[in-house]
């Protein structure tokens, strides 16, 4: 009996999904953020974790790993000496491929199929796979890029909320909200971000959406600065030659009643999700 593993390793969650060879869901798993961020030496232990919570829930033991065909799609995977690193551990699998994260999303949302991806979650990266070769745009990390991203999002908020304190904008609803949740107190404010991630950053962008379908004025200034990120992105993956596209992550949905009819009549629907692709690209027939 063959099996087939996928594992999508991005900057919120971990998941596996375990598969026989006709496709049927056997076991999945759920762990914490194991982007490439977190080292080698914590991203391991947490691959093999997340994907033995699948095998677990699939009735299976350390034996059966030997059937297993892997494939892992790991955030930040591009950062110098990860891959090799990780293709240096010993897999307990029948064979594993890794790629990045964007890539699996690609192939899941497509079938396999050429296309591109554009992924807005807790950061952003956009993804086309024409004729076998691939090419990303965005994804070099907050806060440099990650244009429209959930942390961007929240790095925006953070940005309004000090200047109005400062009074050097007009203060709305969503930026004294921002300003209450650290008890008034900038300096913990401050402190706050010299520890803060872009996964701290993202839990804000909750806040700014539902702020923006409210109204809110520093909201709505945000969210359409993002837009125009995200439109650009769309013209450009049409311009490269990709045949079609789709906007995908968590805050996909949310901003789709925000783009323009030109972009959102551009954009076709997901066919699968990484999870998907990443089975795929593990040698499951679609």
């Amino acid at each position: 009996m063959v099996y087939f593993l996928g594992v999508d390793a991005g900057g919120s969650h971990c998941r596996s999904r375990l598969t026989d060879q006709n496709g049927r869901i056997l076991g999945s798993g759920q762990a914490g953020a194991a982007n490439a961020r977190i080292g080698i030496s914590n991203l391991w232990p947490l691959l093999m974790d997340v994907s033995a919570k699948a095998c677990q829930q699939a009735g299976l033991d350390q034996n059966d790993w030997a059937s297993i065909q892997a494939a892992f799609g790991i955030a930040g995977l591009s950062r110098p000496g990860l891959q090799q690193e990780l293709e240096a551990m010993p897999s307990p699998f029948a064979s594993l491929r890794y790629t990045g994260d964007d890539e699996i999303a690609n192939i899941g949302a497509h079938q396999g199929q050429d296309g591109a991806i554009l992924i807005v979650g807790t950061g952003s990266i956009a993804h086309i796979r024409i004729e076998g070769k691939s090419e990303t745009l965005g994804g070099y990390g907050f806060p440099v890029s990650d244009e429209a991203s959930g942390a961007w999002l929240g790095l925006e908020l953070i940005r309004y909320s000090l200047r109005s304190f400062d009074g050097r904008i007009k203060k709305s609803l969503l930026t004294e909200k921002l300003i209450r949740h650290f008890s008034d107190n900038i300096s913990g404010l401050i402190a706050w971000m010299d520890g803060a991630n872009a996964t701290d950053y993202a839990a804000f962008a909750p806040w700014v959406m539902q702020a923006g379908e409210k109204g809110d004025p520093v909201a709505c200034s945000i969210i359409q600065r993002a837009v125009t990120y995200i439109e650009n992105f769309v013209d450009v993956i049409f311009e490269k030659g990709a045949p079609r596209c789709c906007l995908m992550g968590g805050l996909a949905e949310p901003f789709m009643p925000w783009l323009s009819d030109r972009i959102s009549d551009k954009l076709s629907p997901s066919q699968g999700d990484a999870l998907q692709g990443a089975l795929i690209l593990s040698g499951l027939s679609v």
